[in-house]
This record gives structure tokens, sequence and C-alpha cells, in this order.
């Protein structure tokens, strides 16, 4: 009877189209949300991108325009738009963070409340701003913090933090405007040829280093405090073309005042893992109260990023999705756990997608890697499953092969729409807690904290208690960190600490 009446169920679905797809998986399976599986498109054409819709319109229901060219031309995203959504599609759109004269943040946000009222349900979200967390870890030089604000009429005075793998700077910028203008969005303000600022930077091996340059009507004057770790300062001072060099020997000659190394310590915006990812969390806040991410979300628009690191603090910056990339010959049953942690622990959706394994042709892993990948993270309950179409030919932007449009086929009909496999079938019943605050990029023993230390003892424990429970459970572990906001005492029976015996 139970067999008669899912069959009657499945025949009624087919019957009214793919309008209920994601409800498919739902109905029939159990599982509390919908499940997605999709492509991206980065190239420029549109009839390029209606060309791959036809292609994959079988078997996915997601489409993501992931166009860096075509960002901000909307009677082009919203052709494309209408396309997939025509061929029973869903949508999403991706943006980088970069304001552009034909697409500021404020253009965004309205256009993303307008896409939702075209399409309705259709339109899911926005892919916005790529791998917050790993060029923390991997950027040469990342900016956590950035104010401006007016001193006066003719005076703008800028702050910001950058950290980099070798330095923290902190640089103070008095910018003398030639007139009074209005700062907001790009509409930026015509700056004279007079300055001032201040750069102190506390360099990893203890160093620190300060610069203060002015220009004005005097001329041009420029000094270096050099305070190294083992007591030494020296001064260059320049005005003009005149030049005072002080060092141990003279120090005292220098007429004006100098702080204490322990007073310079004491003012380092960085000091410890609380105060780095207390700064990226809110860096990230910052980016999305930038396109009124709370509109977006009461309007049924989610915020998505994809990354590679650091899946905790994204979360708590305010992501509502996070793909973690399945990519490069890393662990991918790691990267399930950390994201999935951390998305159970903080209430929010999470997915993979599927990414580069080589940085050449032909990119991606082969057809029967990529099956095993994207049936490995449904039957983990990634609630978004996504292929990452994009390489570096402008000629060819496309990865996706023959072999990569069969994996996509054969994992539609042999898994989404076979009730024998369970999407979240796999639950984490075990955890793995790690220290609180601590960013480590979890690669290989040796890999970076916050992009900022070194490795540490407490890397090589973590690694040790991470390969140990990933052999006992598998994909039936989660990795979180301590919070005092999100406890793991609830949600799982078999709790581990990466400092237990």
């Amino acid at each position: 009877m139970r067999k008669k009446l899912f069959a009657a169920i499945a025949v009624l679905l087919l019957l009214v189209g793919s309008v209920v797809v994601t409800s498919y998986v739902v109905l029939s399976q159990g599982a509390q949300k919908p499940f997605y599986v999709g492509v991206t498109y980065g190239g420029s054409s549109v009839q390029e991108a209606k060309a791959l819709v036809d292609r994959v319109k079988g078997y996915t229901n997601l489409f993501v325009l992931q166009s860096g060219s075509m960002q901000g031309y909307t009677d082009a995203m919203e052709e494309i738009g209408d396309y997939v959504v025509a061929s029973n599609l869903s949508y999403a759109v991706s943006s980088t963070v970069s304001e552009s004269l034909r697409f500021n943040k404020q253009q965004l946000s309205s256009w993303l409340i307008e896409a939702k009222e075209r399409w309705g349900e259709r339109f899911i979200g926005i892919y916005y701003n790529d791998e917050p967390g790993g060029k923390m870890l991997d950027s040469g030089a990342i900016t956590l913090k950035k104010e401006t604000s007016r001193i006066n009429e003719t005076m703008v005075r800028v702050t910001s933090i950058t950290t980099s793998g070798e330095s923290i700077t902190v640089k103070t910028e008095y910018i003398f405007q030639e007139e009074t203008v209005t700062i907001q969005g790009n509409s930026g303000f015509t700056i004279s040829s007079i300055f001032s600022f201040t750069t102190t930077t506390y360099a990893n091996n203890g160093d620190i280093f300060i610069e203060t340059s002015d220009t004005d009507s005097r001329g041009y004057y420029r000094e270096y405090i050099n305070y190294y770790s083992n007591g030494t300062i020296t001064i260059d001072e320049c005005l003009a073309v005149e030049n005072n060099f002080y060092a141990p020997g003279n120090i005292t000659k220098y007429a004006g005042s100098i702080l204490s190394y322990e007073e310079l310590l004491k003012q380092k915006p960085i000091q410890n893992y609380g105060t780095v990812a207390n700064a990226f969390v809110d860096t990230q806040k910052d980016l999305l109260k930038g396109i009124n991410k709370t509109r977006l979300n009461e309007a049924d628009i989610l915020v998505f990023t994809a990354d590679y690191g650091l899946y905790w603090w994204d979360y708590k910056g305010g992501y509502d999705v996070v793909l973690a990339e399945l990519a490069w010959n890393h662990s991918d049953v790691q990267h399930i756990g950390l994201v999935r942690g951390a998305a159970n622990l903080q209430g929010k959706s999470w997915g993979t997608i599927l990414t580069w394994k080589y940085t050449h042709p032909p990119y991606l892993a082969g057809g029967v890697e990529m099956f095993e990948q994207m049936k490995t993270s449904y039957e983990a309950g990634a609630e978004y499953v996504i292929i990452f179409n994009y390489s570096e030919d402008p000629v060819n932007p496309n990865t996706l092969q023959k072999e990569h449009f069969e994996a996509l086929e054969h994992f539609w009909n042999d898994v989404v729409q076979n009730p024998e496999i369970i999407h979240s079938g796999i639950k984490a019943d075990a955890v793995l807690v790690l220290p609180q605050n601590y960013g480590w990029g979890m690669r290989n023993p040796q890999d970076n904290i916050w992009g900022i230390w070194p490795a540490d003892s407490t890397s090589q424990q973590i690694w040790n208690q991470l390969e140990n429970k990933i052999d006992q459970y598998g994909l039936k572990l989660d990795i979180v960190f301590e919070d005092p906001s999100h406890s793991a005492t609830w949600k799982y029976s078999k709790i581990y600490y990466w400092n237990q015996k």
C-alpha cells in the first residue's frame, strides 16, 4: 500500500513539473529544508549563459550568475534571470564588495529587492564577497577595519587596520579637502596636495616602525622612528632636503617626544586571537550592512559566500549560507565537518561548491570524483551543491566538460530522485571542540593562524585529534569552536575536546 502511495505521489509531482522540484526532496525524503544543485556561469555572454541553462535544466534546479563582467548590467542580469526562471530553475547572482560606477552597494540592494519581486521564490539570493576567511588566511594584506570621520569642514580622518602574514599596520590619514562635500558611497571628493598621515607597523618579530608624513605650505616633512626588539631606537627626520638621523648615541638630541616600546606595544590593535576574531567578524558585518542585509533577509533574500577556512567566523559575521570549497585535494570530510558544525550550532544553512582541483586545465576533478563529492555532500546534509564553472581563459571561461555534465545528470537521477538515498541521512553524532577564537587554517600541521601567527604546539595537538576522530567517525563528526554563545553540549551525544587525552 505504501509503495503504491509513493508511486502515485511521484507521478503527480512529475506532472506538475519542476515548480516543486525542491519540495519533492522535502516531501519524499523527509528533509527539513529544500535541496539545490546547480552550476555557475562566469562568462560575459548572455547567449552562452542561456545555452548553459539549456544544457543543465533537466538535471539541476539552480543557476548562479557569477560573472564579474556582467555585474551592474541589469538588462543582461534580468534577461538571463527571466530565461532561468522560464526554464523552471531557481536563480542567484554574484557580486563583489567593491563599488563600480554602474552598480554601487545601494543600487545593488535595491535591484535585489526588485529581483525578488520579479521572480518571487525562484530568486533565492546573492553570492557576495568571495572567500573572506581564505583571504584572511592567505592574502598579502587584509584591511580589518576602516573608519572615516570628518574633523571639520576641510579635513577628513581615515583610520585603517591592515594585517598580513608579517605584520599589523595601523594608518591614520588626515585628508584636507579643497571644498566641503558629503562623504557617502563612491561620490568621492577632491583632495588637494596637502595631506598628513601616520603609519605604525607591528612586525611579527617584535620590531615596531612608525612613519609620519606631512605636506603643507611649509614643504614636505617625513619622519621614521624604528623600535627594535633588542631595545635599540633610531629616528630619521627629513624636512625638505635636510636630513637628521638619531641613533642610540645621540638620541637625546631629538627635539620631539618618544614613547617607550612598552607604551607602543599596549597600543597594538591586534593583541591576541580574540581581538583579531572580533575584528574579522565586525568587518564582515560592516560589509553586509553596506548592502542592507537586514532588509534583504526581510524580503527572503539569502546572502551566500564560498570559503575554504574560518567558516565559524563567516557565519558570526552574518552570512546566511556558507559553501565549503571542495578543492585542492584537501580533506572533504574535514571541510564538511567544519562547515556543517558551524551551521548546526549557529542555526544557519550550508552547502558545498566543487571548485578547482588543479590550477591549469582541466581545472575540475574528473566526473567520477565529482559525483562522489556531490553524493557525499547530499548524504551529509548539504542544502546546496554547486559546481564552480569558471576558468581563467577569456576565450572559454567554462570548465565543465562532457564527463561533468554526465556526473550531474547521474547525481540528479540516481541520488536526488532516489528515495533510497536519504538527504542528510548521515548525521553527526560526535563533535570535536577546538579552542575559542583559534582561527587556524587546518590544511596541514604547519598552516598559519589567522594569517598572522605561525602554527604552535596547540596546532599539532589539534591535528592529531582531527586525524584520530576523522578516522573514528568520518562524516559523522562535526568540528566546532568553544564559544559561550554556541554550546555544543545540547547538540551532540559524544563530545571531544582538542586537548583531551
